[in-house]
C-alpha cells in the first residue's frame, strides 16, 4: 500500500532548506487561530508568525491525464485557510510545475485571493524521483483496484 512518506519528506526539505534559504529564517507546522473561533494547522509558518504557507506536492492530473479535480480541490482549500489568518506573507507552496501553473490560472480568473503569494518549490532530483515513484505506485493500486 502506498503511503504518504516521500510527500512528508517532500514537505520536510520545503521546511527545512527552500524557507530558510529564501527567507533567512527558521519554519515548522503551526496551529494558528484564524478569523473567528477556528484553528488550523499550517503546513509552514516562520518563528514570528508573520508569513504563514501551505505546502502541496500534487499534481494537476490523473495518471491517465485527467483533470484531478480533488486534488484541485484540496488547494483552493488551502488558500481559503491562508485567506482566514492574519499575516503579512501568505504563501501556497506547490512542487508540481502543472498545479503551480493552474493555481496562478485559478489566481488571474479571479477565483483565489490575490494576496496569497503562489510559490513553486522546485525540489532536487532525488525527490523529484522518488515523489514520481510513489505517484506511480499509488496509481498501480488504484488501477488495480478498479479492475
Amino acid at each position: 500500500m502506498a503511503t504518504s512518506h516521500v510527500q512528508k519528506k517532500c514537505e520536510k526539505w520545503i521546511i527545512d532548506h527552500w524557507l530558510p534559504e529564501r527567507f533567512n529564517e527558521g519554519f515548522g507546522n503551526k496551529q494558528l487561530k484564524m478569523q473567528g473561533r477556528g484553528k488550523f494547522e499550517f503546513d509552514a509558518v516562520n518563528e514570528s508568525g508573520t508569513i504563514v504557507g501551505n505546502i502541496s506536492t500534487a499534481t494537476a492530473y490523473t495518471y491517465r491525464g485527467d483533470i484531478a479535480s480533488g486534488k484541485k480541490s484540496k488547494i483552493r482549500a488551502d488558500c481559503l485557510m491562508l485567506s482566514l489568518v492574519s499575516a503579512k506573507k501568505k504563501l501556497m507552496i506547490l512542487t508540481e510545475p502543472c498545479m503551480h501553473e493552474f493555481t496562478l490560472k485559478e489566481q488571474e480568473a479571479g477565483r483565489l485571493p490575490l494576496d496569497i503569494e503562489v510559490c513553486h518549490a522546485d525540489l532536487p532530483s532525488e525527490l523529484k524521483e522518488a515523489l514520481a515513484a510513489a505517484r506511480e505506485e499509488a496509481s498501480k493500486e488504484v488501477r488495480g483496484g478498479a479492475l
